[in-house]
């Protein structure tokens, strides 16, 4: 294993099943998480997701497709379009899978994310990077660039899953998983909002004081 993404992805992982394996988290399983329409079970269920989809698609024949492989950035345009994220059937849908998910309870979910992390650890290499994935909407991605959209998944829902039951799990996230994370919601904001509007939101406030959002 060489490459860069797999690496950090792998140690991210091992930062989420630990969140997943804490006490307070199976204590308030029930409970409702800092997501709108999420228990932190069902968050945690999405959370898994993100290690989960990689192995799937590990599986699956690589596309034969003959459309260009997209950017991490094309898939959450495309996947997430206008979708709106509380209301949509789109995201009805994801909160129910992350609901199913969290139905086998706490720690069968960590054991069953862990074995996934641990397969992938075998399974991923330098090589596996360029292998082409069809993944939701039918777009082409390298595993590569798919690595980057889970990456920010498991980053963004550590974060939302850890501040839902009053910990933080910041420090546990590398500066080069931030570093690839921030890296994407920019591209992907600047595709929303605008070049403009996300540098100067992001360099100088007083000429976009408004915030500039990737979702």
């Amino acid at each position: 294993m060489t490459g860069v993404i797999d690496q950090v992805f792998l140690r991210t992982a091992e930062a989420a099943e630990r969140l997943l394996r804490h006490p307070t988290v199976a204590s308030r399983w029930n409970a409702p998480s800092s997501l709108d329409g999420y228990t932190v079970g069902a968050l945690s269920g999405h959370l898994a997701r993100a290690v989960q989809t990689v192995l799937t698609c590990l599986d699956a024949p690589e596309s034969s497709s003959g459309r260009a492989p997209s950017e991490a950035a094309d898939y959450f345009l495309t996947v997430l379009a206008t979708h709106d994220p509380v209301d949509s059937d789109f995201h009805r849908a994801v909160r129910q899978r992350g609901a199913e998910a969290s139905g086998q309870g706490a720690r069968a979910l960590a054991d069953q994310f862990s074995s996934a992390r641990r397969i992938l650890e075998q399974r991923l290499d330098e090589e596996q990077l360029d292998r082409r994935v069809e993944v939701l909407g039918g777009l082409v991605l390298t595993m590569g660039e798919y690595l980057r959209t889970r990456l920010l998944e498991l980053v963004v829902h550590l974060d939302d899953l850890a501040v839902g039951v009053g910990l933080d799990a910041s420090a546990e996230i590398s500066d080069e998983a931030y570093r690839i994370t921030a890296g994407l919601l920019g591209e992907i904001a600047a595709a929303r909002e605008g070049g403009p509007a996300t540098v100067r939101s992001l360099s100088r406030r007083e000429r976009h004081p408004g915030a500039v959002r990737a979702f």
